[in-house]
């Protein structure tokens, strides 16, 4: 019953903040201020029900380890919340995601950054998952329990607990470490929000000054934001030329 709960708040939660945060990005009414508060909001309910978290489902549905009374209603969501990403981006993973959001609040950390670029990561990420779902397969071995995802959320002492801790840690040097070079989930998202209807774009106004380049944590910003564009808002933060804006406007040529 409790899990049932969980899952329960997890998509009521996920189907009012994944419409909430579009609309407010769309309308420009997203501030830094309030970004916080919706990361800080989603990081708090991980603690609150883990059972949700769609990294872990989608490693259960490898592992054939969804009950069958749950199935149908896991694979319904899941899928829903993956097609999403390609009408709005990666909405869910930038502010929904308790896994993410903790890491972008992580990063928010006052210290010198290393920025990975994204042609470096997305070939690991495809890496780990063929790894995981080789595992998960032939060994059963369920590799986000094993980095520690649900103990971290469960608080549960031991080694994974440790071992995503220092994810955790390391997210305020590396822009998103799990979600950039494990998540499945992510994985599988990127597939359809490279061509997003709605993304952040360049309009007329750019002068192609490079600063919101600069400032683009996982580096994927050229025309339009790319796949791995989880809508952190530093690069419209830092345009002097309101040229940036999360649109369907064409993008500049």
């Amino acid at each position: 019953m409790k899990l049932e709960l969980a899952m329960i708040l997890g998509i009521v939660y996920t189907a009012i903040m994944v419409p909430a945060v579009t609309y407010l990005w769309y309308k420009d009414k997203l501030s830094k201020e309030l970004g916080w508060v919706v990361l800080v909001l989603s990081a708090l309910l991980g603690f609150a029900y883990f059972a949700p978290m769609f990294p872990w489902q989608l490693q259960l549905l490898m592992l054939g380890k969804i009950p069958q009374a749950n199935l149908p209603l896991v694979v319904l969501v899941t899928s829903a919340v993956i097609l999403s990403s390609l009408i709005v981006g990666r909405v869910f993973c930038g502010y929904v995601c308790p896994p993410g959001a903790l890491q972008e609040l992580a990063y928010l950390a006052p210290i010198r950054k290393i920025k990975v670029p994204s042609s470096i990561t997305v070939t690991v990420r495809w890496a780990v998952f063929a790894a995981m779902l080789a595992l998960s397969v032939v060994f059963a071995i369920n590799l986000t329990k094993v980095l520690g995802l649900p103990d971290l959320f469960q608080l549960v002492l031991g080694p994974g607990l440790v071992i995503f801790l220092a994810i955790i840690v390391s997210s305020t040097v590396v822009y998103r470490p799990f979600c950039r070079f494990v998540c499945p989930f992510g994985a599988i998202s990127s597939l359809l929000s490279w061509k997003s209807v709605i993304g952040v774009r360049r309009n007329q106004n750019c002068v192609d000054c490079g600063r919101c380049e600069r400032v683009c944590p996982p580096q994927v910003l050229k025309a339009r934001a790319g796949s791995e564009c989880y809508l952190c808002g530093r690069c419209l933060a830092t345009c002097h030329k309101d040229a940036l804006r999360y649109s369907i406007a064409e993008v500049k040529k």
